[in-house]
């Protein structure tokens, strides 16, 4: 006999999206083999993942906010000198830069958002991380188990 209204019990992690073309399915049992770093992990892996589809939702053209941060800092090979940084720095400060946000919204929110979204964009490209990596943890699982 099948019980349909069985409770579940025990601590877990589920993430599950489905919007169109787009299904993600992210989950962990957790019992009291399960390291934090292996939690610390898939939640990294919802997050990156979060964060990737966030801009395909929001209302803004985000090819005009990467023409923009082309225009502030085009990535190149090599050692990023500390003047390119404060040049980056100095420009995604600019008036110049927050004109440029008000074409493509006037509401204050809506360029706050373009802002931080600028802001990474320019920040990575300067080498600067903004996020962890689900690889580089997975790396450190394997050299911290040995």
């Amino acid at each position: 006999m099948e019980n349909k209204g069985k409770i579940e019990t025990g601590e877990k992690i589920q993430f599950r999206a489905k919007r169109g073309k787009w299904f993600v399915v992210k989950k962990m049992d957790i019992n009291e083999n399960t390291e934090d770093i292996e939690i610390a992990r898939l939640l990294n892996s919802i997050d990156k993942t979060i964060n990737k589809k966030i801009l395909e939702f929001l209302p803004f053209d985000i090819k005009k906010i990467e023409e923009m941060a082309d225009e502030i800092y085009q990535k190149k090979k090599g050692r990023v000198k500390e003047e390119d940084i404060a040049n980056a720095l100095s420009k995604l400060k600019s008036p110049s830069t927050t004109r440029k946000l008000n074409n493509i919204t006037e509401l204050k929110e809506g360029k706050e958002i373009l802002k931080i979204i600028l802001n990474n964009i320019i920040l990575e490209r300067l080498g600067i991380k903004t996020k962890l990596d689900t690889k580089l943890i997975d790396k450190y699982i394997e050299k911290s188990s040995d």
